[in-house]
């Protein structure tokens, strides 16, 4: 007898189906712990935090000469300055600073004299140091569940003290080729004879997408063959793939077979090539029947075991794909060198937009997390804010990756990583790409429309938060403040406090590290000295930037300076002391047309959880009983 297809259904209909049948029960997200080094193409379980700071220590940035940047002020071309021997240390490229010393001079703009160098230029502190936490600060989130490593990802675990990860483990797929016509490559053609040659292309399809597999020797067209293997395979892996015998033929029995030992959902799909497909499970495993036609098993394989596989792994089918968007801001470069300058891509408003990330050579985090290159030519020097460019990808990304990448430019909080690491635990589609610029800046990033949301804590004269700007910025189009937490700010101090600070009037003759101008941080603390008519210029240090919360705990933390400003759940991780000053909002500022995406959705559902206020009350110092409410 020939068999008859079931009902042919549409391949976007049947492969749900499939999977809503066989996702919940197979392959339920086993885990183990391996070497950071054997993680390329592995998934995370869990987020994993910095262990270290990269790089762990104040380094020299070039070869040449630690000086005390103070001693070099009065230094010109027309005007040399001479520095003894005791004034200064030769040292190479990732030297580390010696302390009382916050400069480097390039060994090429130095003249070195018997008793010691002439100089030309002065230098301002910190220049040509590699900062420590210029790349990764220690705590920060690295990676949230469910990341699939790259090889650059690989370097950020380890060059921040992460030596062992814990992955999924990869899922075992049984690929069995049928076929009374098929022969193994050793053996001799003949005619009538077919050389079976798709569970080499099966295999490697797999192995690009981090699936382990386990090939059976060719099965012959008989039922209890087909039965015996099937049993055999249902011991050994979590996914069961069948090549050929799945057609209308006399002797194709896969959907016979399985009917007999477990369920069919769909026999036949209107596609062409693919059309002789079987989906189904026995007990539950999930079964796949692939047409023996190699562009047709290459596409059910493809659409199908692969997606299947990869969406109960938490990972995203991936296009390469070469695109143009339009940069959030200018990149300038000279016209000496071909230079590669890491974006970040996201959509806004149906734009595809594209954000520059850190350009300094070591920065190896940014490397990790930028999508691709913006390429500048020697020829050119550089690309305006609104100019469309090419972006070169490091890998594909799924359309719906975009489209589901929420773009956010503004201020920086610990809480961005909770979302982004929450909205990976709920399997949302929805990521934050944040760009941390400060309050104001985010604000015009959004007005421009560069930005889907700006997160932002910016005080109004008359004590509520941001409405002063959504006036300057928005005079002719609404826009909605989502909530995310309410938070203490103040400032940071060493552990103990030995300089016994206590109010602001005791930050005078302390030396400080501030957050960046725009920054709602730096506005606050600008608000507060003027309260108490302090001149911000007089305090030591206030012209210093760092751009997160961390980063200013950090430095408090190695005592680069006495005091910073910033949230007090950066000094709880960090464990140095918090000095409270006041509490604040601090909001996502979102146009009112866009509050209806499902990715603003997600976000704000998130932000109502149980799972979020849980995690933000661990992390201290923040209120959520406003989380998620919407102020238009």
């Amino acid at each position: 007898m020939r068999n008859i297809y079931l009902d042919t259904q549409e391949l976007e209909k049947a492969l749900k189906i499939f999977q809503e049948n066989i996702l919940k029960f197979f392959y339920k997200l086993e885990s183990e712990t391996i070497s950071s080094k054997d993680a390329f193409g592995r998934v995370s379980r869990n987020a994993i935090y910095a262990k270290y700071s990269s790089p762990a220590y104040h380094s020299s940035a070039m070869d040449g000469v630690m000086v005390k940047s103070e001693m070099t002020k009065y230094a010109r071309e027309n005007r040399p300055l001479f520095l003894k021997n005791e004034d200064f240390i030769f040292c190479n490229t990732g030297s580390a600073l010696v302390k009382g010393y916050d400069a480097v001079i390039m060994i090429e703009d130095v003249k070195i004299e018997k008793d010691g160098i002439t100089i030309m230029k002065a230098v301002n502190p910190w220049e040509n140091i590699r900062i420590q936490g210029e790349d990764v600060v220690e705590k920060d989130l690295l990676f949230t569940s469910f990341h699939k490593f790259s090889s650059v990802d690989l370097s950020v675990l380890i060059a921040s003290g992460i030596t062992e990860v814990e992955v999924l483990k990869k899922v075992k797929l049984a690929i069995i080729p049928s076929g009374n016509e098929i022969i193994g490559e050793e053996d001799e053609l003949k005619i009538g004879k077919i050389i079976e040659s798709n569970s080499a292309m099966l295999i490697s399809m797999a192995r690009e997408n981090g699936i382990d597999t386990l090939l059976y020797p060719i099965v012959k067209d008989n039922k209890d063959d087909i039965k015996t293997v099937l049993e055999k395979a249902l011991n050994e892996c979590d996914f069961i793939t069948l090549i050929a015998g799945t057609s209308a033929g006399s002797k194709d029995y896969a959907r016979e077979v399985l009917e007999e030992m477990g369920e069919v959902y769909a026999h036949g799909l209107s596609i062409k090539p693919g059309k002789p497909a079987i989906l189904g499970k026995i007990g539950e495993t999930p079964f796949v029947g692939l047409p023996g036609y190699p562009v047709s098993a290459h596409i059910i394989f493809d659409k199908i075991v692969i997606s299947t596989i990869l969406k109960k792994m938490r990972v995203n089918i991936e296009d390469k794909l070469i695109l143009k968007a339009k940069l959030t801001r200018p990149i300038i470069s000279s016209l000496k060198n071909r230079e590669y300058i890491r974006v970040k891509i996201g959509i806004v408003d149906g734009k595809l937009i594209a954000t520059p990330l850190d350009r300094k050579a070591g920065s190896l985090y940014s490397l990790s997390e930028s999508d691709g290159y913006v390429i500048i030519d020697r020829n050119i020097e550089g690309y305006n804010r609104g100019d469309v460019v090419n972006v070169s990808l490091h890998r594909p990304i799924p359309k719906n990756v975009l489209e589901n990448r929420i773009v956010s430019i503004g201020s920086h909080d610990i809480v961005l990583d909770v979302i982004n690491d929450l909205l990976a635990i709920e399997n949302k589609n929805t990521r934050l790409s944040s760009s941390h610029v400060g309050s104001l800046s985010g604000f015009k990033a959004l007005s421009e429309g560069d930005s889907l949301i700006a997160p932002s804590h910016l005080l109004d004269k008359n004590g509520t938060y941001n409405n002063d700007a959504i006036k300057l910025f928005f005079k002719n189009e609404k826009v909605g403040k989502i909530n995310v937490v309410g938070r203490r700010q103040g400032i940071y101090v060493e552990k103990g406090n030995p300089l016994g600070i206590k109010t602001i009037e005791d930050l005078l003759d302390k030396t400080m590290i501030n957050r960046q101008r725009g920054a709602g941080t730096r506005l606050l603390f600008d608000y507060l000295l003027d309260k108490k008519n302090i001149d911000k210029y007089k305090i030591k240090g206030y012209d210093n930037e760092v751009t997160t919360h961390l980063s200013a705990a950090l430095a408090v933390k190695n005592r680069d300076c006495d005091f910073s400003i910033g949230v007090e759940s950066a000094a709880i991780k960090m464990d140095i002391d918090f000095i409270y000053l006041k509490d604040e909002e601090y909001q996502f500022i979102v146009k009112e047309k866009n509050l209806k995406l499902n990715s603003i959705k997600d976000i704000i559902e998130i932000l109502k959880s149980k799972k979020f206020k849980d995690t933000m009350e661990k992390l201290g110092g923040y209120n959520t009983d406003k989380s998620g409410s919407i102020i238009i």
